[in-house]
């Protein structure tokens, strides 16, 4: 369980393991840039080719076998999104990791190498120790994903085999959830006025939903709760992409988009396709919050209504029926306005929080959670929420959840 900040974990890498027969193609056409990456990949343990343009990395691809290619994504005349292209004719994601190098601001090349079925990117100038960090995710994901194709050519021994494969991946999957961990909010940004706080649980290692709390420039606050289809790594690393593609966007460019709910989700609609996300789709409650006059802008997509919480009153469910993120190209959104006052919570949340079934098969529902955030509405935020998950657990006993809670909440504060 995470509330406002999540604990830190260790994300159990053996640098052995993924480097005794790991070979990395590294693609810049500048060569300090090159030269400097190889270098510092090598005194990592790594194999590292190297190649000065996109149709010499092409001919390195079909020649060798490499475990990840690093790519920068500006190069003249044959650019690294046209490497992207041809590399995904013949190798999925899975079978061969492609990491982008981008110059920071270029968030247009950041989304379409990611439509293209690039597995990860990194800024220039490169801070090493991430960049090895992720590196290092998608090295473990690979050998992973080798052993268990290696493993369905040889069924004789498969037994043993397989059981080495599961603990190997079940560590790996440890690793991803931290990298996934690591996505979230660490340490919330502080506004004047306003509360922020959050618990994230995922109900395996790995969770579909994703939330985010981020500034629009110097007068607006963005914040989200996404949840998409399904369970494990496809909804993990869906949820993860959404939500850097999102918050990918912040720069100058592209604070229109942000600051408007309705167009983002439309936005949203357009990119992904259920014909890109693998035949999963998602739900999104995004938000905008002017720490001015407190109006508040909002979208939903197919989520649950959010919850708001005015001092005496009893908390009203904020319901806008809207079809998910991905299922029709044409799908329309409509953007409400909601004024705040000093007192004022609203919750965002998933819908694993409702659909939790006690032993009759009864979900917990909306009435229970508005009844529950109210009994807990004089404590603190994440004091509310840990109530609330606490509720829920009481609900599903002598079960468990079967999905990932999520919870987001607002707070504006009262100054008297």
């Amino acid at each position: 369980m995470s509330t406002g900040s999540p604990t830190n974990q260790s994300s159990s890498f053996n640098t052995q393991e993924t480097t005794a027969s790991t070979i990395i193609l590294v693609v810049d056409d500048n060569a300090w840039n090159r030269e400097t990456l190889v270098k510092s990949l090598m005194e990592k343990g790594l194999q590292v080719v190297s190649a000065e343009n996109g149709p010499r990395a092409l001919e390195l691809i079909s020649a060798n076998n490499f475990n990840l290619i690093l790519l920068d994504s500006k190069m003249p005349k044959f650019s690294g999104v046209e490497v992207l292209k041809k590399a995904r004719v013949d190798f999925t994601p899975l079978e061969l990791p492609i990491i982008m190098m981008t110059a920071r601001g270029e968030a247009k090349d950041i989304i379409a190498a990611l439509e293209l079925g690039a597995n990860d990117y990194i800024t220039k100038p490169i801070d090493f120790p991430i960049a090895f960090a992720r590196i290092q995710t998608h090295l473990l994901l690979n050998k992973s994903f080798r052993e268990i194709e290696e493993l369905k050519q040889n069924l004789g021994d498969k037994n043993e085999k397989l059981e080495r494969a599961n603990r190997r991946l079940n560590r790996d999957l440890e690793a991803a959830a931290a990298i996934q961990q690591a996505q979230l909010p660490d340490v919330l940004p502080n506004f004047p006025g306003v509360n922020f706080a959050w618990i994230f649980e995922p109900h395996e290692k790995l969770a579909g939903d994703m939330l985010h709390v981020f500034p629009i420039g110097a007068s607006k606050v963005a914040f989200f709760v996404l949840d998409v289809s399904g369970h494990g790594a496809p909804a993990a690393l869906l949820s993860v992409t959404v939500s850097r593609h999102i918050t990918g966007l912040q720069g100058d460019a592209n604070h229109k988009l942000l600051e408007h709910p309705q167009k983002m989700l439309a936005s949203l609609n357009q990119k992904f396709t259920m014909d890109n996300m693998g035949e999963n789709f998602f739900t999104i409650a995004y938000c905008v919050l002017d720490l001015n006059s407190l109006e508040l802008t909002y979208s939903l997509a197919g989520h649950p209504g959010m919850i708001h919480l005015k001092i005496g009153n009893v908390p009203t469910v904020l319901d806008k029926p809207a079809i998910p993120i991905g299922l029709f190209d044409n799908s329309i959104y409509t953007e409400e306005k909601l004024q705040l006052t000093e007192g004022d919570r609203l919750v965002l949340y998933s819908d694993g929080i409702i659909e939790a079934l006690n032993p009759e098969r009864v979900s917990f529902g909306k009435d229970n959670l508005k009844a529950s955030l109210h009994r807990s509405v004089t404590n603190q935020l994440p004091e509310s929420f840990k109530k609330v998950l606490q509720d829920v657990k009481e609900w599903c006993k002598p079960g468990r959840p079967t999905d990932d809670l999520t919870i987001l909440g607002i707070e504006i504060k009262n100054n008297k």
